[in-house]
């Protein structure tokens, strides 16, 4: 099947659209929890854990009721999952949810203890990150055709970190690998700051970052961007052009990040926080600051997120199937 991305330019005007409908009719208002746990998978401090918390802050007053940040790492996001999935289904717990956990890991791990399409009731994607290449300061190349032009000068690969063997960022490193027909290697890491500190150390070349983290060290002049993944530039970066612009097709896909609560959630609830998220997204403070660090609105309907969920995972499918990467 054929992916299509989603511009930044895109994904606003579809946000925006997501929010004609809530006020121009949304549904009749049914009791929410007075009191919600939003539960992010994953160690505070990283961007996931800083949106969420950018969005409980002012999902609260949309809703009428506390909203609090519950972390769970551990397992690949999964302690997370289950703990959601094992909810009561009346909005009182929330999952804040990356596309890798929702769309790759189903299709990457034959014992995932999850599905989100059975175990999850999806409300709405709700941001999408800005992915770049980022390479050593060290590194002789500033585009991506210098960097191609001396991974085939390179006597040896040219060594390309990842999050994690099938992470979003090795799948970015395999279209890479395609669309330049260059000389690279994979090296998996456990997460992406570890193969940061080889990048700008020099004992790897380069790995693919999400704005939100990349931006700091940029702004630092601790790394070089070579291109962006995807069909348009982020307008939180719009000096960064894109890797297909330069002539390397292919290389496409969005990194976001969703809301869902647990399966069996009554539409009217499901609903009704999709409205309280709509309206804490029509907030400009909130598209301000996540601009500032890298994201974009890019609202959706619960069922489109449904479809996009379902979509992207036949897509890596087809990837990791092709590349027969395996984890252990």
């Amino acid at each position: 099947m054929e992916y299509r991305s989603f511009t930044p330019v895109r994904m606003l005007g579809t946000a925006l659209l997501v929010l004609t409908a809530v006020f121009a009719g949304a549904p009749a208002a049914q009791p929410l929890p007075r009191q919600v746990r939003m539960v992010v998978p994953f160690s505070p401090g990283g961007p996931a854990d800083l949106i969420a918390r950018k969005l409980a802050e002012r999902l609260g007053p949309q809703l009428d009721a506390t909203v609090i940040v519950d972390n769970r790492p551990g397992a690949n996001g999964a302690i997370g999952v289950q703990a959601v999935a094992k909810a009561a289904p009346d909005g009182s717990t929330l999952l804040f949810a990356t596309s890798g956990m929702l769309t790759i890991s189903p299709v990457l791990y034959k014992d995932l203890s999850y599905d989100p399409l059975k175990d999850l009731s999806p409300i709405a994607r709700v941001v999408a990150n800005g992915t770049a290449l980022l390479v050593g300061k060290q590194l002789p190349a500033d585009d991506m055709r210098e960097f191609v032009a001396y991974a085939r000068q390179s006597a040896n690969p040219v060594p390309i970190g990842s999050a994690g063997t099938g992470n979003i960022t090795h799948l970015y490193m395999e279209l890479m690998k395609e669309a330049t027909r260059g000389n690279f290697v994979h090296v998996p890491y456990k997460g992406v700051a570890p193969a940061l500190t080889d990048v700008m150390g020099g004992q790897i070349a380069g790995v693919f970052v999400d704005l939100p983290a990349a931006l700091p060290l940029l702004k630092g002049g601790k790394v070089k961007a070579l291109g962006l993944v995807g069909t348009a530039r982020s307008p939180s970066a719009p000096d960064i052009p894109t890797i297909e612009e330069q002539g390397y097709k292919g290389v496409d896909g969005v990194s976001w990040f969703g809301v869902l609560g647990p399966a069996g959630m009554p539409g009217a609830v499901v609903d009704g926080i999709h409205a309280g998220i709509a309206r804490a997204f029509a907030d400009p403070d909130m598209v301000r600051s996540l601009k500032e660090i890298g994201s974009v609105p890019a609202l959706n309907q619960p069922a489109q997120m449904t479809e996009l969920m379902r979509a992207e995972q036949v897509r890596w499918a087809q990837l990791i199937k092709a590349r027969n990467i395996q984890v252990e």
